[in-house]
């Protein structure tokens, strides 16, 4: 073959890999994924008026709404004593080891010699007792009954022990159980609460209560008014607030050294949910320091009733967004359901989108969900998914060998 017909095969050759390869090449590129562009016109913080809390003029206090946010809190919180606050730990603990369900009385405990023993050494130092007797019986829900409403500290002690065969034993489960929790301000030195050196602060006890209150036999027990027992007879709660139109349940706690302590539950309905709200108040003083608590719960849960409300956010069908691929014209992006929170003026709003992995090389129908629109109201936070208004052809023969 001579040069000039070699040159020509070469060039027929390049010519045929130019006509052939290319289109090849096109064909087999990546098509790349059509790109979102999502921001729901939302505010930053929902609108309206703050809430206005009357928070205690001393000690410390902390105020949530369970599953929407948090009030704040006042004071310094610092560790402090809490008295008969401790309880909640208590019970919690006891319920957690041996749970019972709505109706059921659990197993009997037979109150021992020791026990009375107990009983009369704490009566005599003038701490809150439930008078027993050595051999009755008595369940495990009205040892909690004990506990909870007149306050009993023998009933304490009696539930411990039979819960752990010791004090020393169940008060290191209780302060296992606290680290676990996350109650970094938390040490508990007695399952009562006499003890001075049992210690918490605001925050610390609301976060144990609201998740005390998620055991409907807990909430049942501290929303009573008064109970009867075996030996006892008739126990009122100390909690005199409770049942009266705002407080729905509470654990009191009172020595010289804590003053006036409360942590409590109220609750509000909202578009047909109901909304607890938690709050725990420590360290009031004067003289009535359980009722400077009790009362500054009260205000505190009417503030937050006051405050809460329903608010839509984004409604089904709006428009959030759109959707781009290079060889089409822009799709409009919308919410497939509307949004609708509870919270209050000034409580934070956040959003974030996640695409679907969607096959480029196939049309997006009208309707098809491309991705999800995730709306974070203080701790609520609400999936939306996201579809196409219109269709999105799928990218033309022509346009793949045409492409840049």
């Amino acid at each position: 073959m001579g040069v000039r017909s070699l040159r020509g095969f070469v060039i027929a050759i390049v010519i045929a890999i130019i006509v052939i390869g290319v289109p090849v090449v096109q064909w087999l590129r990546p098509i790349p994924q059509a790109a979102a562009s999502v921001a729901a016109p939302l505010p930053s913080v929902i609108q309206g008026e703050k809430p206005v809390i009357q928070w205690p003029a001393q000690g410390e206090a902390a105020l949530m709404a369970v599953g929407v946010g948090t009030f704040g809190t006042s004071g310094p919180q610092v560790s402090v004593p809490i008295a008969s606050v401790t309880k909640v730990m208590t019970a919690y603990l006891v319920l957690q080891k041996h749970p019972l369900q709505l109706g059921q009385q659990g197993p009997s405990i037979t109150v021992t010699p020791d026990d009375v023993k107990v009983y009369q050494q704490d009566k005599a130092l003038g701490q809150s007792v439930v008078k027993v007797a050595a051999g009755e019986k008595i369940t495990e829900y009205e040892a909690l009954e004990g506990l909870l409403l007149p306050s009993g500290n023998n009933m304490g002690t009696l539930l411990a022990k039979w819960c752990d065969g010791s004090v020393q034993a169940f008060v290191q489960e209780m302060n296992a159980t606290a680290k676990k929790l996350g109650m970094t301000q938390t040490h508990y030195a007695d399952p009562t609460g006499y003890s001075p050196a049992s210690q918490s602060d605001a925050v610390d006890q609301m976060k144990l209560f609201s998740l005390a209150m998620q055991n409907p036999v807990f909430r049942q027990i501290v929303g009573e008014a008064q109970a009867e027992l075996p030996v006892a007879g008739l126990v009122y709660n100390v909690d005199s607030v409770v049942g009266h139109g705002t407080i729905i349940g509470g654990k009191t706690g009172s020595t010289l050294e804590a003053g006036g302590c409360f942590v409590f539950a109220a609750r509000k309905v909202v578009a047909g949910r109901e909304v607890l709200i938690i709050g725990a108040v420590l360290g009031q003083k004067g003289p009535q320091p359980l009722a400077e608590a009790l009362n500054a719960a009260v205000a505190m849960s009417k503030d937050a009733q006051k405050a809460l409300r329903s608010v839509q956010l984004i409604s089904a069908g709006q428009t959030i967004g759109t959707l781009s691929a290079p060889w089409a014209k822009p799709v409009t992006l919308v919410a497939t359901q509307s949004v609708q929170v509870i919270g209050w003026g000034g409580l934070p709003v956040q959003q974030s989108y996640r695409a679907v992995l969607l096959n480029p090389k196939k049309p997006i129908q009208p309707n098809q969900v491309v991705g999800e629109l995730q709306v974070q109201v203080g701790s609520q936070l609400v999936r939306v998914p996201v579809a196409a208004a219109s269709a999105l052809p799928a990218p033309t023969l022509g346009w793949r060998m045409k492409r840049l």
